[in-house]
């Protein structure tokens, strides 16, 4: 919520309404970016990482644990 807020917050700026409001919109376009990039990530690709990390760390630590001669019976 607090993303999409600054969003909206910076949407005049990135048109560049105002006084001199064009020299600020390339700052206000990439504020936006910035944004709308670390929201996409931080909601599905560092999930996506950790859980990965988290099925990988588990088969190795299975497979650690499993006695030597179980994993030759089979």
């Amino acid at each position: 919520m607090t993303a999409l807020a600054m969003i909206i917050g910076m949407i005049p700026m990135a048109i560049g309404m105002g006084e001199g409001g064009e020299q600020n919109a390339p700052l206000g376009r990439a504020v936006i970016g910035g944004l709308l990039f670390a929201t996409v990530a931080t909601l599905f690709f560092v999930p996506s990482v950790f859980g990965l990390l988290h099925s990988w760390a588990g088969t190795k630590k299975l497979s650690e644990t499993e006695p030597a001669h179980a994993s030759q019976q089979n």
